[in-house]
């Protein structure tokens, strides 16, 4: 890995856990960043700081791919908007135990009209099993 993107990724990894440490100590006092905030600190008590700290770590990659799309037309800062806004839209904190990231929405289907019949699943081969005795 070449020094400059090595650089970049750890730059990314402080960036993203700055951001989950102020979402959890400093939320803003509407009831969501409440929320989310008891949601962070609950997967801390669940897992650990440590463990948590080495989950965010690994969505390294997806911030820098995302920023990477959006970069040349996003007006704010990467480190104190853009991360704490990918956090905020983008992890699932459902389960104190396993923080996520959410999936990408599949795109509208362009012809709701031609793909709304029936789908026919393959035949599997497999055959009903026959009652013991015959």
């Amino acid at each position: 890995m070449k020094t400059e993107t090595l650089e970049s990724a750890l730059e990314t990894a402080a960036c993203l856990w700055e951001a989950v440490l102020t979402l959890r100590d400093d939320p803003a006092t509407d009831p969501d960043a409440i929320a989310l905030a008891l949601a962070i600190r609950e997967t801390c008590n669940v897992i650990g700081t440590a463990s948590l700290r080495l989950t965010v770590v690994g969505w390294t990659d997806a911030v820098e791919a995302a920023w990477s799309a959006v970069s040349d037309r996003y007006n704010l800062s990467f480190d104190w908007d853009f991360v704490p806004d990918w956090i905020v839209r983008h992890i699932d904190w459902s389960d104190p135990a396993h923080p996520t990231i959410r999936p990408e929405p599949l795109p509208p289907d362009p012809d709701p009209a031609a793909n709304s019949g029936p789908v026919a699943a393959p035949s599997s081969g497999l055959r009903p099993p026959v009652p013991e005795g015959n």
